[in-house]
């Protein structure tokens, strides 16, 4: 942890054991980080390019005892050049969807949320998640976390929980209805994040982690100019 010259190693911490959700015969460590009430966007902003990422106030990157799997991933922006098929989703749903950028969690949001949740991960411990939780992943980061939606006529059809940093927007966390799965709406946001980010001049869209040979993340890897971190430099692939 010598890279990081502006905070001190006693504020990281490992995290005991736990089993790992895409490898189950596994377990996996985490080094984590609490956000400062002060300075805590520098932190993100600094460790974000180290590979960490962010769940409510807490910054994390995986640590894991023979396993490097979980590679960060990120969009080169300015560089980004569409594949075909991202031009035929891009084509399949022009005109045909609303953004808007929302500072605060709703209920409609949550309610959303929760059905994702019901059909891609009907298993996880987040199906137990109340309001109050998922309003943490907005508010309780000090960070300036927005909700991208996206709507379709008077439809809610998509959400991503979005950190606008200093030089890049990091997806923390996206869901969707599963009735325009048509529609490839995880892509979709992806897509529509790059064009937000560059009317807004930022060079870089963080896409949390990649795993090779994960089906369920494939997709990431298929964008142009995406770039992995790999032994802390990063890398095009």
């Amino acid at each position: 942890m010598n890279n990081i010259k502006m905070f001190h190693k006693e504020d990281f911490f490992i995290s005991k054991p736990f089993q790992c959700v895409y490898k189950s015969h596994m377990y996996e460590k985490k080094i984590i980080s609490f956000l400062p009430t002060e300075g805590g966007e520098d932190l993100y902003n600094l460790l974000i390019q180290k590979g960490f990422r962010r769940s409510q106030n807490i910054l994390y990157r995986q640590v894991c005892e023979k396993c490097s799997s979980c590679i960060s991933i990120r969009i080169i922006v300015n560089d980004f050049f569409q594949s075909k098929s991202q031009k035929r989703i891009k084509n399949k749903n022009k005109s045909l969807f609303n953004r808007k950028l929302i500072d605060y969690p709703s209920m409609e949001q949550f309610i959303l949320f929760k059905k994702y949740l019901s059909f891609k991960h009907p298993e996880s411990e987040m199906n137990e998640m109340l309001f109050e939780e998922y309003k943490d992943m907005i508010t309780d980061s000090g960070i300036q976390s927005r909700v991208v939606e996206y709507w379709h006529k008077e439809r809610l059809m998509a959400c991503c929980i979005s950190d606008f940093l200093k030089d890049s927007i990091s997806l923390v966390y996206s869901f969707y209805d599963p009735d325009y799965l048509k529609n490839s709406p995880g892509i979709y946001i992806i897509l529509d994040h790059i064009r937000l980010a560059e009317s807004i001049n930022k060079p870089y869209l963080y896409l949390g982690y990649w795993v090779e040979g994960c089906q369920e993340m494939e997709y990431k890897s298929n964008f142009k100019t995406s770039e992995i971190l790999i032994n802390n430099s990063w890398k095009k692939i």
